[in-house]
């Protein structure tokens, strides 16, 4: 597997606002993330990974791949989330008590495509490596 820790800068999103309409995310909630331009920084260490996200507020999450956990989402879900490495893609499946996302981030390079699905929604957020 490539070395992809590191941080990452926001560079366009796809269909994020149809995303946020199915999992209930209120109008201003979706219109300010709309506006908004993340960075995220990937970390492992050891057996432990970490998802910061930073911007218009900073958002933490540490796993163990494998095993499933409770955690916030950004939108302030609680949901239950399993994450899976295969190469360059890290995978989470996250549930919540209305359904099941898919949020896939594929590493390739200094690139960053991280494709969001729920039903026959989905939606991908596109960045670069700083």
């Amino acid at each position: 597997m490539a070395n992809w820790s590191g941080k990452y800068k926001h560079i366009k999103s796809e269909n994020l606002d149809d995303y946020m309409k199915e999992v209930g995310i209120d109008f201003a909630t979706r219109t300010a993330a709309k506006a908004w331009s993340p960075n995220v920084e990937y970390k492992i260490e050891g057996d432990t990974y970490h998802i910061i996200t930073s911007g218009l507020k900073e958002h933490k999450i540490t796993f163990k791949l494998g095993a499933e956990q409770e955690e916030k989402a950004m939108d302030g879900r609680t949901v239950k989330s399993t994450y899976t490495l295969e190469g360059n893609t890290l995978t989470q499946i996250e549930k919540d008590g209305k359904g099941e996302t898919k949020i896939v981030r594929e590493f390739n390079g200094d690139e960053l495509t991280v494709t969001i699905t729920r039903g026959n929604i989905v939606a991908k957020r596109h960045y670069k490596k700083e």
